[in-house]
């Protein structure tokens, strides 16, 4: 997904400032190819991490999701003051 849509997957603080992504959540998914097989990373959602230490996973969608869930940070540094 691109820079836009993490906008989108955003929520908003009480103050209306916009709180991004602390992870992105990816999925490995093999997929076949002419050739063969390939693993590639398919991005299923977002991560907040929230106050109390506990993180919130925010799904992309309506996802089937089966396996384990990888978190990658996001590129961009949260600029809310923690």
């Amino acid at each position: 997904m691109t820079n836009e849509n993490t906008q989108n997957q955003a929520s908003k603080t009480e103050n209306g400032e916009t709180n991004r992504p602390d992870y992105i959540a990816k999925q490995y998914r093999v997929i076949r190819i002419e050739d063969g097989w390939r693993t590639r990373k398919e991005r299923i959602g977002v991560v907040f991490k929230n106050d109390n230490g506990s993180m919130t996973f925010r799904p992309s969608g309506a996802q089937f999701i089966e396996g384990d869930v990888h978190f990658f940070p996001t590129e961009e540094p949260n600029n809310n003051p923690q």
